[in-house]
């Protein structure tokens, strides 16, 4: 291919404390693309590392964003904004822990350049025997809730959450929204489905990390904590739930105060002795305009963040 033609693509990985991998997983990148019309990627990573994986980045080569050091989601936005400055024709996302297999790089890209879609997931379960070693029952278990969550979202037939490997046009890039700090690969797919992009999963192996576990998910309650309030506010349902509940603990009220006033005959006097029962009306009334206001200020609060993002952008 005649390099005029040649298209850009950036490479951007996520790292945190990857000082003993990350040179190696950055020289397979430029193996893998060497003899492709991507023989020349931009690396970058997006790093909260507390070790020498910075000053090793650089030194191979590749561009180091400063990840802020507030979750994995927050450094991943942050990264895949930055890669727009560089004008790729298409984004990768890859994990740097050395489980991904950099051979692949290609079978992603290669359905985005044929348009097929605007994003391509990597799925560990689309096929069998793509994990390298005996994954934990915990964590499978795990990834089966958030894709059941990911597919009631999107309407997609999805099999993984958490593939190693994405490959991006621009376009999401620039147009994603995120809410969490902890959750970008599941708001990617969210965002990306809610704006239209056609998103396409292809099989992807998983190999056994080469050092140490993950600085990503070292527990899965935690990762859970993080995650469903997240994936409840982009499913929009705290809405249907707040309002919802608001209106029938103030119907209830309604509905105790008539109880109340019958069965005092509708006399004044008589209905003056039930003041516990009055309190519990108020009680209710207010719990329900609370609940009603709170789930309104909730989304308020969502879309100032996100025109906040806008305005960083």
């Amino acid at each position: 291919m005649d390099d005029n033609a040649k298209k850009k693509v950036c490479i951007l990985l996520p790292t945190k404390n990857e000082e003993k991998s990350i040179a190696s997983v950055i020289a397979e990148i430029r193996d893998a693309l060497k003899d492709t019309d991507f023989s020349d990627p931009t690396i970058m990573i997006t790093d909260d590392s507390t070790d020498q994986t910075r000053l090793i980045a650089r030194q191979e080569g590749a561009i180091v964003i400063n990840g802020g050091g507030k979750g994995l989601g927050y450094a991943m936005y942050k990264g895949l904004k930055s890669t727009l400055e560089y004008e790729p024709d298409y984004i990768v996302s890859y994990d740097a822990d050395g489980q991904c297999d950099p051979a692949e790089i290609m079978n992603f890209l290669t359905p985005l350049v044929n348009d097929e879609a605007e994003l391509i997931l990597g799925s560990r379960f689309k096929e069998d025997a793509l994990i390298g070693y005996k994954y934990r029952f915990k964590n499978r278990f795990g990834v089966v809730v958030l894709v059941k969550i990911l597919r009631a979202l999107t309407g997609k037939p999805l099999t993984d959450s958490h593939g190693g490997i994405r490959a991006l046009k621009p376009e999401v890039a620039f147009e994603l929204e995120m809410l969490g700090t902890h959750t970008y690969v599941q708001e990617t797919i969210i965002d990306a489905a809610e704006k239209g992009f056609r998103i396409k999963e292809i099989p992807s192996v998983w190999r056994k990390r080469g050092h140490g576990g993950s600085r990503v998910v070292s527990s899965i309650p935690t990762y859970v904590f993080h995650t469903l309030p997240i994936l409840i506010l982009r499913s929009k349902q705290h809405i249907k739930w707040l309002y919802t509940l608001g209106i029938i603990l103030v119907l209830l009220a309604f509905g105790f105060f008539g109880s109340i006033a019958y069965e005092s005959s509708f006399q004044l006097k008589q209905m003056g002795n039930r003041l516990p029962g009055f309190l519990l009306v108020a009680l209710l009334i207010l719990t329900g305009i609370q609940l009603f206001f709170f789930g309104f200020l909730i989304d308020l609060i969502k879309e100032i963040k996100y025109r906040i993002d806008r305005l960083d952008r």
